[in-house]
């Protein structure tokens, strides 16, 4: 069973041919919401696709102009079992004071996280720093850095505190990716597409059955068979949520 552990599979990208990419091949898709319409498209599209799972939350780059959104965001988190889109952007936000208002909204994202014992899945760009002494206060919260990005180092930081990486299909073309992925443990590997984004290729449609590429990727640089790799990262997943998918 291959797992695409964070897609957007509600854009209008898929209006087309949404039904022929989400049944493509056997696979867990879980679809992340950043925002209040994508997160009740989110939950509308968890009825209608057996393999797909909401998560639901808010995405840091729009504190700038949808932040009235936050606590309708916040409510719906009760219908699903994973919360993500949150986290740190400080790529495209650089004023200090959205900075600090990312955190406070992300904090609320993990208290509820660590009440309701839901996994969460990290979308970080420069605020790693911050992000890793946030989490030190929420050690009970299991999360995924979303496309992973960092150093070797930051890597094993994020292992250390009981986190794990989640790789795009991007890898193929990525060597900082490469490297990381060569020297952290499969144990603490996920795949995922973010879809439409992040494909094996320039400028085209990721979609959520191009995780083969990164397994294949991984199987390559871990020298294990891709049937291991895809058996491995099921298995982490199931290890991440099971128990949120059983109890709901």
């Amino acid at each position: 069973m291959l797992v695409d552990s964070h897609a957007h599979i509600d854009v209008g990208d898929f209006d087309a041919d949404r039904d022929f990419i989400v049944n493509e091949c056997e696979i867990l898709i879980v679809n992340a919401g950043v925002d209040l319409q994508s997160n009740l498209k989110t939950l509308k599209l968890a009825r209608k696709y057996n393999n797909i799972i909401p998560a639901i939350g808010f995405h840091p780059e729009f504190v700038k102009d949808k932040i009235n959104e936050v606590d309708k965001c916040v409510e719906l988190t009760r219908y699903a079992n994973i919360i993500s889109e949150v986290g740190l952007d400080y790529f495209w936000i650089k004023e200090n004071e959205l900075k600090r208002k990312q955190i406070e909204i992300l904090e609320r994202f993990l208290q509820i996280a660590e009440i309701e014992e839901k996994p969460v899945i990290i979308h970080i760009r420069g605020g790693m720093k911050d992000f890793l002494e946030m989490i030190t206060s929420f050690r009970k919260v299991k999360f995924i850095i979303h496309s992973f990005e960092g150093s070797i180092k930051i890597a094993d930081k994020v292992i250390e505190l009981g986190g794990l990486i989640s790789i795009p299909p991007i890898i193929v073309r990525d060597k900082d990716r490469q490297r990381v992925v060569k020297e952290i443990p499969l144990d603490f590997i996920l795949t995922e597409t973010d879809s439409p984004f992040m494909g094996p290729e320039k400028m085209s449609r990721n979609k959520p059955c191009n995780v083969k590429f990164a397994i294949k990727q991984i199987s390559q640089l871990k020298r294990v068979e891709e049937d291991e790799v895809e058996e491995k990262i099921y298995k982490n997943f199931l290890a991440l949520v099971s128990s949120r998918l059983t109890t709901s």
